[in-house]
């Protein structure tokens, strides 16, 4: 048992640690492109580290599989290459008894997977698609920049500010376009109001010129304060999307979207089981100082299984392929595949071991 302890435990060292590697990467690209869309005026920037974080939360169940399968190639590429592999053989160690502690192993990150997707990713996902609307239409003239052009509500208004104030709350000689008028102020604010929430971009000290391009018929107005609506949209019922249901109530309904969802979400879960004994027969297949080939050879046949169980979604829903059987029969494939591994290296393995035998014997 200590042999396979040991395994397991170079295991989740490197699992943690190439976990560690994607969060940091994924945090860095996905926050630096948030405040983009929030310096553009696209999201509200009160709302950016919820909208990271439910993201990172989300993220998890497809970092784990893949981490957990690089970091089983990379811990029994390390022990082989360091000639503990043969040691372990020596001892007596078979495949079998590594891939049992690895089976627990991967079948404790599924439960986790799983609970993402078939729990608390529908959640997330709605909560998360609640938020980004809401922060789209919080992003009013906020992200305007001095000496830049913004359009809002497709194109219908287009705001410009030559500059800021110090305290950053007003838009200093401010122009806009609404519709057929024009209008320009010395300043700018945002106003919500109380009853309607319904908010507006109120322009002081100014003037308002209506009417129609490429005449001369203008009404102009002088004003010390007008207010222009900021059109938000109105909310969707999101909570009846397909993919925003909990998993039970998927099972209500008789209809072949619904079981395609479900097939979908218990993929990754299954994937987290299998993949990672694909990735030890594969280490175990290298020769020393051949790892590089296993490494491509491995990241292929991942990202070929998980490719491929894509495709059988999209077969689904064309109707090529039923949905009563779902994404079995590539299950099934991929787990042939690793049987079919096993068998043959256990194979090399016993041709390996009767001319050693036969040599003891002489």
């Amino acid at each position: 048992m200590i042999l396979p302890r040991y395994f397991i435990r170079e295991t989740v060292k490197l699992t943690a640690a190439i976990i560690g590697g994607l969060f940091v990467i994924y945090l860095s690209t996905r926050f630096a492109s948030y405040l983009g869309e929030a310096a553009e005026g696209k999201i509200a920037p009160q709302h950016i580290a919820r909208i990271v974080s439910l993201k990172m939360l989300i993220s998890m169940k497809d970092l784990l599989p893949m981490a957990l399968f690089l970091g089983t190639f990379g811990a029994i590429t390390r022990i082989q290459q360091n000639s503990e592999w043969t040691a372990m053989r020596a001892a007596g160690l078979s495949h079998q008894q590594l891939l049992k502690p690895l089976f627990f192993l991967s079948g404790s990150a599924a439960v986790l997977v799983g609970i993402i997707t078939l729990v608390a990713g529908p959640r997330i996902e709605l909560n998360l698609q609640e938020l980004s609307e809401v922060s789209e239409n919080e992003a009013t003239i906020a992200g305007v920049k001095a000496g830049r052009f913004r359009d809002f509500g497709g194109g219908e208004q287009v705001f410009y500010a030559e500059s800021i104030s110090d305290d950053e709350r007003y838009l200093e000689q401010a122009f806009v376009r609404d519709g057929d008028g024009v209008l320009r102020s010395n300043r700018a604010r945002i106003e919500t109001d109380t009853e309607s929430l319904d908010r507006f971009a109120v322009f002081e000290q100014g003037t308002n010129y209506e009417g129609d391009a490429g005449t001369l018929d203008y009404v102009v107005t002088q004003f010390s304060r007008y207010a222009v609506r900021i059109e938000n949209r109105q909310p969707r019922q999101l909570g009846a999307h397909i993919g925003f249901l909990f998993t039970p109530e998927l099972f209500r309904h008789e209809e072949a979207p619904y079981a395609i969802e479900f097939h979908w979400r218990l993929a990754l879960p299954i994937c987290t089981i299998l993949a990672p004994a694909l990735a030890l027969l594969i280490g175990l297949a290298n020769r020393r100082g051949a790892w590089h080939l296993g490494l491509i050879t491995a990241i292929s046949a991942y990202f070929a299984y998980t490719n491929v169980l894509g495709v059988g979604r999209a077969l689904m829903r064309k109707e090529v392929l039923s949905p009563l059987l779902g994404l079995w029969p590539i299950h099934f494939v991929f787990l042939a595949a690793v049987v079919t591994v096993f068998l043959w290296q256990r194979r090399l393995l016993r041709l390996r071991r009767r001319p050693t035998q036969e040599l003891l014997r002489a």
